[in-house]
């Protein structure tokens, strides 16, 4: 309860109250099949009772086959009535969950979004994606949802155990003594191996995705090395185990079933034993049978929807860990709620005796660097793999925080405070330029809706990008869709895309990560001379590049070892 949010509580309780709701229209269905069964007895046991005969004394019936005719008819209506109201009780419960599972989904994303570049780095794509969609799902469905239906359905047994209750006691407690020991079997039996079921599940599901995802993202690696049945026999081994899980799962709950219905045959052969051997008459041992026939209609399917609801409520507990582990100390998140305006940027940029380590007792990967970048400035930078030029890049951008030192913009330290404004002067154009499945125009004026997007500054971007041709090639203009992270461009095509994304931005720092290492020679010499000529068009532009070659660092103003 603690994990819902305090403004949906009151849908919990009204939940709750469905359930209710959902137990009495139940019972209803129940109660209406009672009297049917009367009639289909005898009309000598269908007067014996005092409800019905004055039914039929007050609808003025005037032959047992016209009386039996109209209650049939009643019946049907009530059960008709009943599954309409059961529908729409149903559809509101429904809806309630689907709205938790959005906010928890919703909200689990955002945080894992402002966590920042580190913790996406040490945590595997297909790992997140599973929480956020799956582990949410599993927590609304495979835990409150079947919270809510075991509420239900003991609402329904009670309501069926009154009427029991009513009509003759022992029919309560033989039907306890039927139901009780197999509900407390499953309760107690299988509660912590479901338990364990479903984090093993969740665990395979993930590495199957995970599988799936480097498969797919590194085929042309796989091909090349002949190693398609290594990765479909990892892939057939992890399904294996997968299905293994949930055909476990998937017995358990079948033989609850089964044990329902054995219980349900032991019942009656009791009964008939019992009330042989005590004299009691046939005739009321029928009605008694019956009775008891009715309820185990309802008391047979309702037990199987509790030990299998608490079998899917064990299986799926641990995604109520998981949501709670993330939301644990975590804000609310407000991606709208970052100050308006730029970090003031006029003089320069320095790196003041920087040290950040990526794990605690780690090599430092820089150590006590320092680093004064002025504005309108072109600096190369270079080094050794490792040295610590993209760690350098991704600290100016704010992403990574050091250990000690500062980063000072105008003498402003750089904080977690304006991060948000300083990032709104810089352009980061890395090795693989992040092109969405999006429109060529979303794509450079990335961040935008498509009505949002302003056609004269998109058309500054693309000619001064030399995307011109580009654009005149494709069929839909600025309106192509690019593919799947952009595969439908050259490499070269997706590097331009990156700096008039940054035009677009109008970005006063372009950072450039080794953005032309994997072009051929006369691409990279293509984009580098559209780099310098905008550096050239625009002296204010302040731009790093980092790269091995150079003739990519020629037209720098200076370059910076570092290692």
């Amino acid at each position: 309860m603690s994990l819902i949010p305090r403004d949906r509580r009151r849908g919990a309780v009204g939940v709750v109250f469905a359930s209710v709701a959902l137990a009495l229209l139940d019972f209803v269905g129940v109660a209406a099949l009672v009297p049917v069964l009367l009639l289909i007895l005898s009309e000598d046991a269908t007067f014996s009772y005092p409800v019905m005969r004055w039914l039929y004394e007050a609808g003025s019936f005037t032959s047992f086959g016209t009386f039996v005719t109209a209650v049939c008819v009643a019946v049907l209506l009530v059960i008709i009535v009943k599954s309409i109201l059961t529908l729409t009780v149903s559809n509101a419960v429904s809806k309630y969950l689907l709205s938790l599972y959005r906010h928890y989904s919703t909200r689990m994303f955002d945080i894992y979004l402002s966590k920042g570049l580190l913790f996406i780095r040490n945590n595997h794509t297909s790992q997140l994606i599973n929480n956020v969609n799956g582990v949410c799902l599993r927590f609304t469905d495979g835990v409150l949802g079947q919270l809510f239906s075991i509420v239900t359905e003991i609402i329904l047994l009670g309501l069926v155990a009154a009427a029991l209750l009513w009509y003759d006691p022992r029919l309560v407690l033989l039907a306890l003594a039927v139901f009780l020991p197999l509900t407390l079997v499953y309760a107690l039996v299988f509660r912590r191996r479901m338990n364990e079921n479903g984090r093993t599940e969740n665990r395979l599901f993930v590495a199957q995705n995970k599988t799936l995802y480097e498969t797919l993202r590194g085929y042309s690696d796989i091909e090349i090395n002949n190693a398609e049945r290594y990765v479909s026999d990892r892939f057939r081994d992890g399904l294996r185990n997968l299905t293994d899980c949930r055909r476990r799962a998937m017995l358990v709950r079948t033989a609850a079933g089964r044990m329902a219905e054995f219980s349900l045959i032991l019942g009656v052969v009791v009964m008939i034993i019992v009330g042989l051997a005590s004299g009691t008459e046939m005739s009321a041992l029928t009605v008694s049978l019956g009775v008891f026939a009715v309820a185990a209609y309802k008391i047979v399917p309702s037990v199987n929807r509790i030990v299998n609801s608490w079998v899917e409520y064990k299986r799926n507990a641990f995604a109520a860990e998981k949501i709670a582990e993330t939301f644990a100390d975590a804000p609310q998140i407000r991606f709208d709620a970052a100050p308006a305006g730029r970090l003031p940027f006029e003089r320069e940029i320095k790196v003041d005796d920087v040290t950040f380590r990526y794990e605690p007792e780690g090599k430092a990967v820089l150590d006590r660097f320092s680093l004064t970048i002025r504005k309108g400035e072109k600096i190369g930078i270079r080094g050794y793999s490792g040295a610590g030029k993209t760690t350098l890049f991704n600290i100016l951008c704010g992403f990574f925080r050091p250990e000690s030192g500062e980063v000072r913009i105008d003498g402003t330290p750089l904080s977690p405070a304006n991060t948000r404004q300083w990032q709104d002067n810089l352009a980061y154009v890395s090795q693989d330029v992040f092109i969405p499945d999006m429109t060529l125009a979303e794509n450079i004026a990335f961040g935008k809706r498509s009505d949002e997007i302003d056609a004269e500054r998109l058309q500054r971007a693309i000619r001064a990008a030399s995307l011109t041709e580009l654009v005149a090639s494709l069929p839909q203009g600025t309106d192509t869709v690019t593919g799947e992270a952009g595969c439908r461009l050259s490499g070269g095509q997706r590097q331009r895309i990156g700096i008039a994304r940054a035009l677009y931005k109008n970005a006063s720092v372009l950072l450039f990560d080794e953005a032309t290492s994997s072009l051929d020679s006369r691409t990279e010499r293509e984009i580098v001379e559209a780099v310098e000529r905008l550096s050239e068009r625009h002296s204010e532009l302040t731009i790093l590049i980092i790269s091995h070659r150079e003739q990519t660092l020629g037209f720098c103003d200076r370059i910076i070892d570092i290692g």
